[in-house]
């Protein structure tokens, strides 16, 4: 996956007069990324900075490439991750989205799944793959992901914003992040134009890893919901209609069936976002056994 991204980094189509290069932060201790990227490098158009963070958990890793943005004296940063592959113009028009329209800040663009194989439609079809294709170029969003994003090294710098390592193992450490930096006034914007395409293989293509993709997602959710708001009377109500929610989802899951098999695992999946919300909302933030989630 790692190589697939590498390469649809040089087949980028690049802005005249824009200087670009390329960091990899390799989150393994082992350095096993090493060969692929200084292989790459060997041939590539534009110049590659490897670094390995030690430190095991997405929040190191990510902070890891705002430490080094900074230390190269980048002005702008694109984030995306190892498994995807970029669109040509998703670098161009990520720049001139920016560019030409004063209100955007941080520029946030779709990733789309793609299949490396076929699959049963019960998990080509699973939501847990879907990207909303309802949300217009221009809208404004209060929190974004990392994995298709492009923001001055500003937000870093002069606002003293890094990713939060109380999501270090489970996700949604990027949504914790870019709903700071939104309240900190660096307004996110929708960018349809710039896109690029998450590869599903394997790993991913089961239920037990989309189960435990939805499950998480809930859990860091409802971490990032009450990180800040104490307000026990908001939490009682919110872990309520929680209950509600996900009792009636395990209910509904043995009949949902009726619908359609996938069917029947998105009300499933639902359930387990719900459970995840549940957990979250009376533990707060994870104990260590949840450390060891399959490629979260």
């Amino acid at each position: 996956m790692l190589s697939a991204a590498l390469q649809s980094v040089d087949e980028l189509n690049f802005c005249e007069n824009t200087k670009v290069e390329l960091l990899v932060v390799d989150n393994d201790e082992n350095e096993s990324a090493r060969t692929v990227v200084e292989n790459f490098s060997q041939t590539s158009k534009i110049p590659v900075h490897y670094v390995s963070e030690k430190q095991r958990g997405i929040a190191f890793a990510r902070n890891r490439v705002l430490k080094e943005a900074v230390e190269l004296n980048a002005s702008h940063i694109a984030f995306f991750d190892d498994d995807e592959i970029l669109d040509k113009d998703w670098l161009i028009n990520h720049i001139e989205f920016y560019k030409t329209n004063d209100n955007v800040i941080i520029s946030s663009g779709p990733t789309y799944s793609k299949f490396e194989s076929e699959y049963p439609s019960y998990i080509r079809n699973n939501k847990i793959f879907k990207t909303s294709t309802t949300k217009k170029t221009g809208a404004i969003r209060r929190i974004c992901a990392s994995g298709n994003v492009f923001f001055p090294v500003s937000v870093v710098k002069d606002a003293d914003l890094w990713f939060d390592n109380k999501f270090v193992f489970m996700g949604g450490e990027d949504g914790d992040f870019f709903a700071r930096a939104s309240e900190a006034g660096y307004t996110i914007v929708w960018n349809n134009d710039a896109v690029n395409y998450e590869i599903i293989g394997d790993q991913r293509a089961n239920m037990h890893w989309i189960l435990n993709r939805y499950y998480y997602n809930g859990y860091s959710g409802a971490l990032l919901r009450f990180k800040n708001n104490k307000n026990k009377f908001k939490k009682a109500v919110y872990l309520f209609k929680t209950l509600v929610s996900f009792s009636f989802m395990a209910l509904a899951a043995i009949p949902s069936i009726i619908l359609g098999v996938s069917f029947f695992w998105n009300t499933v999946g639902m359930a387990a976002k719900n459970l995840g919300k549940i957990v979250s909302t009376v533990r707060g933030v994870p104990l260590d056994y949840y450390k060891e989630i399959n490629g979260l």
